[in-house]
């Protein structure tokens, strides 16, 4: 039987539930999809039988940060929060480039991929105005390390966003590769002098899936009206990732 992958239970009160997603795993059912999470914490006996209420969403290949609520009232007041921007979100991205300045925004527009129904575009088909807040974090050789905050939140905004800034992530199937990238994955040998490999061996990438991770979220909480973060520290591929760019590839 296929093990279901694994998600961490950050914080659980009567108002809402705060969880640490991992990559490769949808936040809602549909699609085709034998498993999401909105259907695992359901029957999660952690949970008592209370239904979680799904207000937001990240891509199923993003890891991280994603808040259910637990009554409709705390649904009610969550989703005004984010559609009055209210919640302030923050995202780690690793991203292909190095950019000029410390920090910077963009403010295009995006709308539907009128070739592909999967993709969004900056402009398209029904655009929608879309704002993105960049800090660097760290600068590695050829690749650096983003804090995102988006604004606006439309769907693959970040994705969308970084590439048309010229500095895409890392590693995205379906936003890239970049042209200069080798099938759009991020291996050690790009950074490690005289690497080598055994004899007959296959080098494995850096990490295989979006460098993209939910790292916090700040709003106020529907129960005590005070200021709350929660933040979801980064799995395993993303950490030991980014050891080895610490490691091999410092600028």
């Amino acid at each position: 039987m296929k093990k279901s992958p694994s998600y961490s239970i950050l914080h659980h009160d009567s108002a809402l539930l705060a969880i640490n997603k991992p990559a490769h795993l949808a936040v809602l059912p549909g699609r085709g999809r034998t498993q999401d999470l909105l259907s695992l914490l359901t029957a999660d006996p952690a949970l008592a039988g209370k239904t979680p209420l799904p207000i937001h969403r990240i891509d199923a290949d993003t890891s991280g940060l994603i808040l259910f609520a637990l009554t409709s009232e705390s649904q009610r007041a969550l989703a005004e929060q984010f559609r009055t921007r209210v919640i302030t979100k923050e995202y780690l991205a690793l991203v292909r480039g190095t950019p000029l300045h410390e920090s910077g925004s963009v403010n295009l527009p995006i709308g539907r991929d009128p070739h592909n129904k999967l993709r969004m575009v900056i402009r398209g088909v029904d655009p929608k105005k879309s704002s993105t807040k960049w800090v660097i974090g760290e600068r590695f050789a050829g690749v650096t390390l983003l804090k995102v905050y988006p604004v606006t939140g439309r769907r693959h905004q970040i994705r969308v966003h970084l590439k048309a800034m010229g500095y895409p992530l890392a590693v995205d199937p379906l936003y890239g590769p970049p042209a200069d990238a080798e099938d759009g994955k991020l291996l050690l040998s790009e950074f490690k002098r005289h690497y080598k490999l055994g004899k007959f061996q296959e080098e494995r990438p850096l990490i295989d899936r979006l460098t993209l991770h939910a790292h916090k979220l700040t709003f106020i909480h529907p129960l005590t009206q005070q200021e709350t973060t929660f933040t979801a520290e980064l799995p395993k591929d993303f950490r030991s990732t980014l050891t080895a760019l610490e490691k091999w590839a410092r600028r």
